[in-house]
C-alpha cells in the first residue's frame, strides 16, 4: 500500500513573532533616511557605467554608511554610528536633495544648509572631501540634465531656453556660456548634432541626395 503523506508543515515566516525593529521596512518614497537609500540605490546602475574601480570603492563604501544609518535609525541607536558614518550620510541627503531641487532657481549653499538645520560653513566642509564645491556640483548636475534633454529627440520642439529654465538656469546668456565651458560646444551645436544623428535624419539625408 501507497504510503500516507506526510502532514502538512505549518507555514513559518522569517518575521513572524519578530520584533518591530527586525520586521521589514520599505524604503519607498522620497522622506527622511528612508527617502535617501532607495534614491542612492537607484542611481547606482547608471554611476557604475562610468566610473572607474577608485569610484566604485567609495561608491560601495557610501552605500554601507547609508544601510548602517538606516539600521541605526531603525534601531534607535543613530547616536552612536562614527562621525564619519554620520556625515557621510548627511552628504548624499544633501546631495540627494539637491538633485530633487534642481529646477529650484533660488537653490543655493545658504538654503541647503538651512534646510539641513547647518551652518554654511559645516556644509562646505561636508564638500572639502568632495572633488568639486556645492556651487560646482549643483552647475555640473543641472548642466548633465541639460545635456540629456538637448539630445533627447522627444524634446526637440521644447526651445533650449525653455529646457536651461527647467533646471535653473534663468539667464540664457548665463546657460550658454556655463555649458560651452562644461562641454565645449553651444547648446544649440550639439542638439543640432543629436537631431543629425537620428535614423531618420540620416535617411531623410539620403532622399534628397
Amino acid at each position: 500500500a501507497a504510503s500516507a503523506a506526510p502532514p502538512d508543515k505549518p507555514h513559518l515566516s522569517c518575521t513572524a513573532g519578530a520584533p518591530k525593529e527586525c520586521q521589514p521596512y520599505s524604503l519607498h518614497g522620497y522622506s527622511g533616511a528612508r527617502g535617501v537609500p532607495r534614491t542612492y540605490l537607484a542611481q547606482l546602475p547608471q554611476a557604475a557605467r562610468t566610473c572607474g574601480p577608485a569610484e566604485l570603492a567609495r561608491l560601495g563604501a557610501i552605500g554601507v554608511d547609508l544601510a548602517a544609518t538606516l539600521l541605526a535609525v531603525r534601531l534607535g541607536v543613530q547616536d552612536t554610528l562614527p562621525t564619519e558614518t554620520r556625515n557621510a550620510v548627511l552628504l548624499a541627503r544633501i546631495k540627494a536633495f539637491i538633485d530633487h531641487h534642481l529646477g529650484d532657481p533660488e537653490l543655493c549653499p545658504s538654503a541647503i544648509a538651512a534646510h539641513h538645520h547647518i551652518s554654511v560653513r559645516t556644509l562646505h566642509l561636508l564638500f572639502q572631501s568632495e572633488p568639486e564645491t556645492v556651487s560646482a556640483w549643483i552647475r555640473r548636475r543641472r548642466l548633465e540634465h541639460c545635456h540629456a534633454d538637448l539630445t533627447d529627440p522627444r524634446l526637440r520642439r521644447r526651445s533650449i531656453s525653455a529646457i536651461a529654465a527647467r533646471w535653473g538656469f534663468l539667464r540664457p546668456a548665463d546657460f550658454s556660456r556655463a555649458f560651452r565651458a562644461a562641454y565645449g560646444v553651444a547648446p544649440r551645436e550639439l542638439r543640432q548634432a543629436a537631431l543629425r544623428s537620428l535614423p531618420d535624419a540620416r535617411r531623410g539625408a539620403r532622399s534628397d541626395k
